[in-house]
C-alpha cells in the first residue's frame, strides 16, 4: 500500500526533518545549500512479504506496514545501509523501532525546551596551580538540559558566549599583585552588561559554571550577589567534563562547626571544607587577630565532601551566621578570608556577602608555603 501524504508528513515532523541515524538535516543539500527534500521514508518492516523485502517476514498487514509507526526518516546513505541484506540481522525490527522512538522523543523534548525556563549562562575559566583549565559549551548545555532548562546565549553579542576567560598569558605570575588586579577588572567588565539586563528583567535566571582560583570565584560571587536568581553548578571531580552533584539531600553525619579564637584587630575567617587550612602557615598580618574557623565535621575532609546542593546550602547558612556575628562585633572592619573549598562553594560564599551591608572581603590564596593577600572585593 502507498503511504498517504498526511502520514508522510507526520513522519517528517516527528523526526524534526533530520535523519534518524546521522541527524543530517534533510530539507536542504548540505553541499550546495539548495532547498531540496533529500530525506527518504524507510520501512522498518518491509512493504511486502516478498523475498528481498527487508525484514518483510513480519506478521504485519500491508496496511500496518504503510503506517507512520512502521516508517522512519533517513538520509539516502543510511537507508541503503539498513536495507542491505548483510545488515538485516544487525538492524532488525526491534532495533530500528528503538532508534525511531528515541530520535522522535529527543526531537520532541529538545524543541519543547524552547517553552521551558531560560537560563543565561556564565562560564568562567582561569588557571589553577599553573594549569589552565577549560570546559566545553556542550558540557554546559548537557548540564542544563538535565535540569529542563533552556540555555540562553542570546543576550551576549560576542563570540565567547559569555565566557569570561581569565587564563593568564604566558609569563604572567599569579603571585604578582598585577595579576589579581587585571583578572578582577576583566571579570567586572565582562559581567557589567548583566546589570542592565537584570534591571529590565530580560534575564530570569543565571547559571554559573566556573573553575578558577578561589579569590577570583569569591569576587565572581560578590558581583552576582545574593539577590539574583542564580544556580551555581558544581564541577564533578574525576568525571571528565561532568557538572552536577554526586547525590541528593543532606549527607549523613556532615555538619559545619565554628570555633571562635579571640584576638585584636580585623576579623579573620577560615574555611576548612575540602581540606584543612594550615593555621600555622597564616601570614604575620593575620596572627593575633580575632578568628572564626569554619570546619566540616562528622566526616573526613576531602575534595568531594559536599555531595549535594543541600550540603552547600548548609555551609552557606553557617557562613551567614558568622557574617551576622562579625557585623555585630566588628562592624565596618574588613574581613580576611582563607579558604579550602570547592569552586561552587567559593562562588556561593561570595554571593552570601552583601556589599551594601558587610565590610569588604580580603581574600588570601595559598602560594607556595604560605597564604598571601590576593584581592579585595568590591
Amino acid at each position: 500500500m502507498d503511504v498517504t501524504d498526511p502520514d508522510a508528513r507526520r513522519v517528517w515532523v516527528a523526526a524534526g526533518g533530520r535523519c534518524t541515524f546521522c541527524k543530517e538535516f534533510l530539507a536542504e543539500d548540505e553541499t550546495t545549500g539548495q532547498s531540496v527534500f533529500i530525506g527518504q521514508l524507510a520501512h522498518i518492516v518491509g512493504a511486502t512479504r516478498q523475498k528481498g523485502s527487508p525484514r518483510g517476514g513480519s506478521s504485519k498487514t500491508p496496511k500496518q506496514r504503510a503506517m507512520p509507526e512502521n516508517l522512519m526518516l533517513l538520509c539516502p546513505g543510511e537507508h541503503k545501509v539498513i536495507d542491505t541484506f548483510e545488515h538485516w540481522s544487525t538492524y532488525d525490527e526491534k532495533q530500528l523501532l528503538a532508534f525511531k522512538q528515541q530520535h522522535e522523543r529527543d526531537v520532541r523534548e529538545l524543541t519543547g525546551l524552547l517553552r521551558k525556563p531560560k537560563s543565561t549562562v556564565i562560564r568562567v575559566s582561569g588557571s589553577i596551580r599553573d594549569h589552565a583549565v577549560d570546559f566545553s559549551k556542550q558540557a554546559v548545555i548537557r548540564a542544563l538540559l538535565r535540569e529542563q532548562r533552556f540555555p540562553d546565549f542570546s543576550l551576549h553579542n560576542d563570540s565567547q558566549n559569555c565566557e569570561v576567560d581569565l587564563r593568564p598569558h604566558d609569563g604572567e605570575d599569579d603571585s604578582d599583585d598585577t595579576y589579581w588586579k587585571s583578572t578582577k577588572l576583566t571579570l567586572e567588565k565582562r559581567l557589567r552588561p548583566l546589570n542592565n539586563h537584570l534591571k529590565t528583567k530580560e534575564i530570569d535566571h543565571i547559571s554559573v559554571f566556573a573553575l578558577a582560583r578561589i579569590p577570583i570565584l569569591i569576587q565572581l560571587g560578590v558581583l552576582l550577589d545574593d539577590i539574583t536568581n542564580v544556580t551555581v553548578h558544581n564541577r564533578r571531580r574525576g568525571s571528565g567534563e561532568g557538572w552536577g552533584w554526586y547525590a541528593e539531600g543532606r549527607s549523613k553525619n556532615l555538619t559545619f562547626g565554628v570555633t571562635e579564637v579571640p584576638g585584636e584587630g580585623d576579623p579573620v575567617v577560615t574555611f576548612s571544607i575540602s581540606g584543612p587550612v594550615d593555621l600555622d602557615a597564616l601570614p604575620v598580618e593575620l596572627q593575633g587577630k580575632p578568628r572564626y574557623d569554619i570546619r566540616a565535621e562528622g566526616v573526613k575532609l576531602h575534595p568531594k565532601i559536599l555531595q549535594s546542593s543541600e550540603d552547600l546550602e548548609a555551609l552557606i547558612d553557617r557562613w551567614r551566621e558568622v557574617l551576622a556575628t562579625i557585623e555585630a562585633d566588628h562592624r565596618n572592619q574588613p574581613i580576611s578570608l582563607v579558604l579550602a573549598v570547592c569552586a561552587a562553594a567559593a562562588v556561593e560564599i561570595g554571593r552570601a556577602h552583601m556589599t551594601a551591608a558587610h565590610a569588604p572581603l580580603r581574600v588570601f590564596d595559598r602560594i607556595k608555603n604560605t597564604y598571601a593577600l590576593a584581592l579585595e572585593t568590591s
